[in-house]
């Protein structure tokens, strides 16, 4: 007689064997290819990317300035916020914009809660434009507040926020040059931090509320870019980008930013969803742009992301990436100019989105990130099988005539949070 065949049971029991082992070998191999390629990664800062361009060494000395030991990290309410305040509007007048001839300055209070006394000024100019009859204008925005002293440490905010305020002054005589017909608002926003986010108080929030006579209304602005933390860099692959969000929900401002080119720098847009909305949280607005959404103004917010220096006592200039704040200086510029030049009005759309626009975003941020030895600087090999998953996600959304649906949205917003838990060094990227 011939041997026994296996039983059903037996073959299920060696199948689950094999199927076991296949997955260990799988998760070994994907594992040590992880391990091999951490080997030779390394977090990037300033060093990595030594300054060439003509307009950095200024921009250089402006962030040194304002995040300068002296200066304590500008806290409201302290004389060294006071003190950086008068600094930005003697910069200001150096870089060609002028104080607002109603308020006589280029300070505006922002008065305490509940009749309290001043908390701080936000510092506010403008470049008139060549047409005296325009109905609209442009802003430029960021805020120069900071922590000043934490539990961690004295944290003076170099890349949060000084960073966005050298490319907003390296801006200003590029926009001046190009004698726009509208004016543009120069806005250096106090305030911003806690505990005044999403307060009255917040600098962004009081010039919304009480705009000055020369603006007359917010809603008579055509755009307003936000800038926040614009210097800092830690991957080599996102060294020369800077990241778009919140054009999805103004008709046609997604193919002008499209349309606006600088030599080396990298401009991808996401949707502010993207941003904003956490696993397991309820959106979260993260910067000033927040209040000129509310008021459904057109807004563009431009960030190149958070680092693990983020409210850290690390966050200081020569960590920062100069020739890409240069460029973008000089992309800001031709886009208020495009902005400008356009006849068709901007319309806010408080639904509007652009997935299409996301995933090709996304795609591109998971590709590099999920190819070894381009990899973001403390990948893990759990992180690693998460980002393998949202690479093959994200791709499948870019057959022809794909029709999205609210769990593609979601595992476009989970690809983003890995992708910023892992540059900021958060480590929960693997947990969802």
């Amino acid at each position: 007689m011939g041997d026994a065949q296996p039983s059903a049971d037996e073959r299920s029991a060696r199948h689950r064997r094999r199927r076991r082992r296949g997955i260990g070998l799988v998760v070994a191999a994907v594992s040590l290819l992880v391990v091999l390629d951490q080997l030779g990664a390394r977090r990037l800062s300033g060093a990595d990317f030594p300054p060439r361009d003509p307009l950095s060494p200024v921009m250089r000395e402006q962030v040194e300035q304002l995040a300068s030991p002296a200066w304590k990290g500008r806290k409201p309410g302290t004389r060294e916020n006071e003190e950086a305040a008068r600094y930005l509007g003697q910069q200001l007048e150096a870089s060609g914009v002028e104080p607002l001839p109603s308020v006589g300055s280029y300070f505006m209070p922002i008065p305490g809660l509940r009749g309290g006394g001043r908390v701080g000024d936000n510092v506010v100019g403008w470049i008139p434009g060549t047409d005296p009859e325009a109905r609209e204008a442009l802003l430029v925005g960021a805020h120069f507040d900071h922590l000043g002293e934490t539990e961690d440490g004295l944290v003076l905010g170099a890349d949060d926020n000084a960073a966005a305020i050298a490319v907003l002054l390296a801006a200003a005589p590029l926009v001046r040059a190009k004698q726009l017909e509208r004016p543009v608002f120069f806005t250096f926003f106090n305030t911003e931090e806690a505990p005044y986010f999403g307060l009255p108080t917040q600098g962004s929030v009081r010039f919304a509320t009480a705009p000055p006579r020369e603006l007359g209304a917010v809603s008579a602005i055509r755009l307003a870019v936000v800038l926040d933390l614009v210097g800092g860099v830690v991957w080599r692959a996102s060294a020369d980008t800077l990241f778009a969000c919140g054009a999805e929900k103004t008709s046609g401002l997604g193919a002008m930013v499209d349309s606006v080119q600088e030599q080396g720098l990298a401009v991808r847009r996401m949707g502010i969803h993207l941003v904003e909305n956490l696993p397991g949280y309820r959106p979260q607005p993260v910067s000033d742009y927040d209040v000129f959404r509310d008021k459904e103004v057109p807004f563009l917010f431009l960030s190149s992301g958070r680092t693990p220096r983020y409210h850290k006592p690390s966050d200081l200039p020569d960590t920062l990436h100069y020739d890409r704040m240069a460029r973008s200086a000089r992309w800001i510029a031709a886009l208020l100019a495009a902005v400008d030049g356009a006849e068709a009005p901007l319309r806010f759309d408080p639904a509007g989105e652009d997935l299409p626009a996301d995933a090709d975003t996304m795609r591109w941020a998971m590709t590099a990130a999920a190819t070894p030895w381009r990899s973001i600087p403390g990948t893990g090999p759990l992180s690693a099988v998460r980002l393998l998953g949202d690479r093959a996600r994200v791709e499948a959304l870019s057959a022809p005539g794909h029709a999205y649906t609210p769990e593609d949205v979601l595992a476009l917003e989970r690809a983003s949070f890995r992708l910023q838990c892992l540059l900021y060094s958060f480590p929960v990227c693997f947990t969802f």
